[in-house]
């Protein structure tokens, strides 16, 4: 996982989307947890996604809300574990 960009990706394929709600507008700065997109099945896809395609395993420590805000808190997050989540 390379950008934040690719972590949208990532985390838009793991949410599910409504009748006229659009994947593809999901940015950085989407309001995850305002917008209702995440809930904690999704936020547990999310960290089991990125172990297994991304290769980041993020610490119990690290999946609270407050890094499920938007995809560019997630980013800093992962950014964050300076190397520890990295397999």
């Amino acid at each position: 996982m390379n950008s934040v960009e690719e972590l949208c990706t990532l985390i838009s394929s793991r949410i599910t989307w409504g009748p006229g709600e659009d994947p593809r507008s999901l940015n950085a700065d989407t309001p995850l947890l305002e917008m209702g997109l995440v809930d904690s099945l999704a936020i547990m896809e999310i960290v089991t996604a990125l172990d297994k395609e991304g290769g980041i395993s993020l610490p119990d420590t690290a999946i609270v809300a407050a890094n499920f805000r938007t995809p560019k808190a997630l980013w800093a997050a992962i950014g964050n574990l300076g190397g520890e989540g990295d397999e």
